[in-house]
């Protein structure tokens, strides 16, 4: 054992340090709220994008709990299905799913007996609608991509436990023709006839609704952490991301409703002009009489950009507001407003007293512009690039640019740009039609990577598993593991979101020793895969 455990430390810190340089994307999502309803006259928040159907009938959408699998006592016996809509999911059309799995926390206590035979499927669907009471969960359509979940441990109250990997699922729906990124994504969590039985067979989860019973030692308090979440790990080779400015607002005009956004707006010199207007400027007005610095303000919602992806490009396409000739030379700096979530604009606020992002572009627009002719912006990767790499960033927030013009001294040019605002109007007296176009709004275009493609997730464990023999346990800076066989072997360790962090491979032994003081305190599980056995155990880190 001496002269093999040198080697067996150099081939842990390799496969570490190759570990190191390989992430992935991860994406979570949790229930969100969907309505509001009043209970003795106290109004709060509810969704009906969770919910539980038993045998033929929809359950109250608005509940504390949710119950999947099979009630067997001889005098009443019921299948229950529960049915989870996970809104807003940005993962991008043909993204590569390495690992998707659902956290729930337990409703109340079940025993290792009480087993629930639970299959879970998706929704066939591009985009899913949240449930109702007339529609039956089981008759949606579902995922060719099935997965078994069959629950045999004991579950204490109110404690968080997880799906296997439900990635089969997630690849074929964002495989798709119609999925784009920010869809609604299905789960049905199916139970089965098991037949009459003094055991209860289904587990009971915490709903959007949950409330922690006084009666279990709660306090009487709904509790947001216990809310089911989605987890993907993921990785994307040529991800594609465009969003374009959106309606924020509706406002009357002469009588007329119609949409409106504060999510453009322009600055003159130190002055907030109108938001709701047809164009935007940017750039230098430098008549001797009349000298102004004018600055543009967009701002994107819901960019499905993931913390941490690579950027490698970024740009903005306007439309033109009115012809410019090439002498009409236009030197505006575009910023990123430095913030994790970018807030609309308003008109007591001035767009240049935003924080700036270190990494600017200058846009020199020296080039002849036709009437509503599309045109772009350089390259905004790197102003891109540092807001997703913000702590505080999260797939789904707003981003906000900050485009400044200069002072360009007194001339007889127009040194300024206008294109088409949310508001636009064609102009008749310029040959338009006098309608709206949305297709002339300004866009944000983004193209992204992973860092790498390695994939580096918990799998679902194989049915022929045994509990693998781990000491100490808890440990601190080594641990020993015991196989049944000196054959070869591959460990995985993985870390309490279900990523690999840490991959050994070993020749002829049965009793291995790992260290594991590189690893962060906390919860891991450690897998072991010998002459086609799995082994699986908890493992504890505590210092």
């Amino acid at each position: 054992m001496k002269n093999i455990l040198p080697a067996l430390a150099c081939i842990t810190l390799l496969a570490v340090s190759n570990l190191a340089n390989g992430q992935n994307l991860v994406f979570s999502r949790y229930i969100i709220a969907t309505d509001t309803i009043e209970d003795n006259g106290v109004t709060f928040a509810a969704s009906s994008d969770d919910a539980e159907q038993e045998n033929d009938a929809i359950d109250a959408l608005f509940d504390d709990d949710l119950d999947a699998g099979w009630e067997g006592d001889p005098a009443d016996q019921n299948t229950l299905t529960t049915g989870l809509r996970f809104q807003h999911i940005f993962l991008p059309q043909g993204a590569i799913i390495d690992s998707a799995f659902i956290i729930v926390y337990s409703h109340e206590a079940k025993t290792a007996a009480d087993v629930a035979n639970i299959t879970i499927a998706g929704e066939a669907a591009d985009h899913t609608e949240t449930f109702n009471e007339t529609d039956l969960i089981t008759d949606r359509p579902r995922t060719s991509a099935q997965v078994s979940w069959v629950v045999a441990e004991e579950w204490g109250l109110w404690t968080p436990h997880r799906t296997p990997d439900l990635k089969s699922i997630v690849q074929e729906t964002v495989n798709r023709s119609g999925w784009a990124s920010g869809n609604a994504l299905s789960f049905f969590l199916l139970g089965e006839n098991q037949g009459v039985s003094e055991d209860e067979n289904a587990r009971e989860m915490e709903s959007f609704e949950n409330i922690a019973d006084p009666e279990d030692g709660g306090d009487g308090q709904n509790h947001p952490e216990r809310v089911p979440q989605l987890v993907v790990y993921y990785s994307v080779q040529n991800g594609e991301f465009s969003q374009p400015i959106i309606a924020t607002t509706v406002i009357e005009d002469n009588g007329v409703f119609f949409s409106a956004s504060s999510d453009d707006a322009e600055q003159e010199n130190d002055e907030m002009d109108s938001l709701f207007d047809d164009d935007l400027d940017a750039g230098w007005e430098g008549a001797p009489e009349d000298q102004n610095i004018l600055t543009t303000g967009l701002r994107f919602q819901h960019v499905g950009i993931p913390k941490g992806a690579v950027i490698q490009n970024a740009y903005i396409e306007v439309y033109s507001h009115e012809s410019k000739t090439a002498e009409d030379v236009a030197r505006i700096t575009i910023f990123g407003e430095a913030t994790d979530h970018a807030e609309t604009f308003t008109e007591d606020a001035l767009i240049t007293a935003r924080p700036k992002t270190s990494a600017s572009e200058l846009w020199e627009v020296a080039e002849e512009w036709g009437l509503w002719t599309p045109h772009q912006t350089p390259d905004l990767k790197g102003i891109v690039q540092e807001i997703v790499n913000r702590p505080g960033w999260e797939a789904g927030n707003a981003i906000a640019f900050l485009m400044l013009g200069e002072n360009q001294g007194v001339t007889e040019v127009e040194n300024a740009r206008e294109w088409e605002s949310y508001e636009n109007i064609a102009d008749p007296e310029d040959g338009g039609d006098g309608q709206n176009h949305p297709e002339r709004v300004p866009r944000l275009f983004i193209t992204y990577s992973s860092p790498n493609l390695a994939t580096s997730v918990f799998e679902a464990t194989p049915s022929n598993v045994k509990s693998l023999t781990l000491y100490p346990n808890p440990a601190s800076q080594f641990v020993t593991l015991e196989l049944d066989n000196e054959a070869a072997a591959r460990i995985r360790i993985f870390n309490g979101n279900g990523q690999l962090v840490k991959l050994i491979e070993t020749d002829r032994q049965r009793v291995i020793s790992l260290p594991t003081g590189d690893l962060n305190e906390g919860v891991y599980t450690v897998q072991a895969e010998q002459d086609g056995v799995f082994y699986v155990q908890k493992l504890v880190l505590s210092r």
